[in-house]
């Protein structure tokens, strides 16, 4: 009987597990964050070109080189395309998904936000998650899932705050921060009424042949004359999608023009993205966007498309300013309500 047993490894061995973290007993959050924080590394490192070897030659040459030498991918950025590199989109990842994307950053600003992700991740503590920050109770649920640990309730009226809560991608926006804000919408609206308000007073003594058409076709939402006859006069309002919000009343023509810059500034020097509810007036526009994009009004709205209050599903989100509301899927006759801390 033999007892002789050839080593098909030629005595190469593996190291010990015990000479790396033991995974199986750490903490979900720290096992999270510790790969979190392994990615954002990697990401800045791509990002900064270290270890990576410039491509050369002609385009075919270039991805040719590209498929041999099998590219790293960053998890925590990518360009807009191959052939644009002046935009990139970044992104917050935890527990191999993606929590939040900033789109379209320029160049020049993504090293910022990568060093704001890094500093997020670090700070992240595993004791005692801040899950009153938007971010964190996400990433805090994401491991939940994956690890079968309990969840964390998300409300209704989560927000972000920026005395308290740090923000992960450090200040930076991407272009389309803004895209889905209806409280946005509404004011690009009414600065756009207010443009034509002020263009209207000063085409006020252009003679009526020679004026553009859209000011012999509409009338300016924001100023009409105090005296049907009398140019010299108006009435100036602060209008908002939805209708009047205040009023000053036969205002000489100038001083008119000078309201309604003033009021051009005001709505200029709001903060979209977070909004000063102790000013009244920021909060008198934002309840009023609030009323104009209610849910479940119309006729054949599902009833579960009605806000929370009145006993539907729909909430409204201070973190991207809108109604968050679910769908009616018609061929499965089946309503799915909305994802919370949208």
């Amino acid at each position: 009987m033999s007892t002789k047993s050839t080593d098909p490894f030629g005595g190469i061995q593996g190291e010990k597990v015990s000479s790396g973290p033991d995974l199986s007993k750490l903490p979900p959050l720290q096992v999270d964050r510790m790969e979190a924080v392994k990615a954002i590394k990697k990401s800045l490192d791509l990002w900064d070109g270290v270890g990576v070897t410039k491509k050369t030659g002609t385009l075919i040459e270039r991805f040719r080189q590209k498929q041999s030498q099998g590219d790293e991918v960053a998890e925590n950025w990518n360009y807009i395309s191959e052939f644009d590199k002046e935009f990139a989109d970044v992104h917050l990842k935890w527990s191999g998904r993606v929590v939040r994307s900033i789109k379209h950053v320029p160049a020049k600003n993504v090293r910022v936000a990568l060093v704001g992700l890094s500093a997020f991740y670090r700070n992240f503590s595993i004791d005692d998650p801040d899950l009153s920050h938007p971010d964190v109770i996400k990433c805090f649920n994401l491991t939940a899932a994956n690890f079968g640990t309990p969840p964390a309730s998300i409300p209704d009226d989560l927000s972000f705050n920026p005395e308290s809560h740090l923000d992960p991608f450090a200040g930076i926006k991407g272009k389309d921060a803004l895209r889905l804000s209806e409280f946005n919408k509404d004011l690009e609206k009414a600065l756009e009424e207010i443009n034509f308000s002020i263009e209207y007073i000063d085409q006020l003594d252009v003679p009526k042949y020679r004026k553009e058409y859209k000011f012999k076709s509409r009338n300016p939402k924001n100023v009409f004359q105090t005296y049907p006859t009398s140019t010299s006069f108006f009435n100036v309002i602060l209008w908002w999608p939805g209708g009047e919000i205040r009023r000053i009343e036969n205002v000489k023509t100038q001083r008119a023009r000078l309201a309604l810059s003033s009021m051009k500034n005001a709505l200029e020097t709001i903060n979209v993205e977070l909004p000063d509810l102790e000013d009244e007036l920021v909060k008198e526009l934002y309840e009023k966007t609030k009323e104009n994009f209610k849910p479940g009004n119309r006729k054949n709205d599902h009833p579960d498309l009605r806000p929370v209050e009145d006993g539907g599903t729909s909430y409204w989100s201070r973190l991207s300013h809108r109604w968050v509301k679910g769908r009616f899927v018609k061929s499965k006759n089946q309503f799915y309500p909305p994802a919370k801390g949208e």
